[in-house]
């Protein structure tokens, strides 16, 4: 093969694999790590994981499929105006959250976080809190989910 040939054809196998990767890590296949509460919402047939009675209401672990993927959410209710409701997420199995998504009380004493992704791996985990307006994390009160 002589060199022109052997460049052009370097040169098209290397479009090809650039094309080929830009397909791949293209935004619009990756499902999204969290849904906004309206997604939630929008969920048929949840599933409740963990539910808790506190003396600030009744805090929920809740889950089921959006898009075909499988999304945990912090739901509460016969909570009361003032509280938030804050849905915490471990990703690397130590049981201190990495991440966490809050919903404030304003209305009639429910209501649900975004959801995040679930995943099979038991590294990562969710929990959820009903938090007087002065508490910062679900570490910091007993009314409270167990992690799932």
């Amino acid at each position: 093969m002589n060199i022109l040939k052997k460049a052009s054809a370097t040169a098209a196998a290397t479009a090809f694999l650039m094309g080929a990767g830009v397909a791949t890590a293209s935004p619009a296949t990756a499902a999204p790590t969290w849904i906004n509460e309206g997604q939630v919402a929008s969920i048929g047939n949840p599933q409740t994981a963990r539910s808790v009675n506190t003396p600030l209401g009744t805090v929920q672990i809740r889950y089921g499929h959006y898009q075909g993927r499988q999304y945990g959410w912090g739901r509460v209710v016969n909570s009361s105006n003032g509280r938030k409701l804050r849905f915490e997420v471990d990703t690397d199995g130590d049981r201190v959250p990495n991440d966490r998504s809050i919903h404030y009380i304003t209305g009639p004493g429910y209501g649900w976080t975004e959801g995040h992704v679930t995943f099979s791996s038991s590294l990562v985990a969710f929990r959820a809190c009903i938090l007087p307006s002065n508490k910062y994390n679900c570490s910091e009160t007993t009314n409270r989910t167990s992690w799932w």
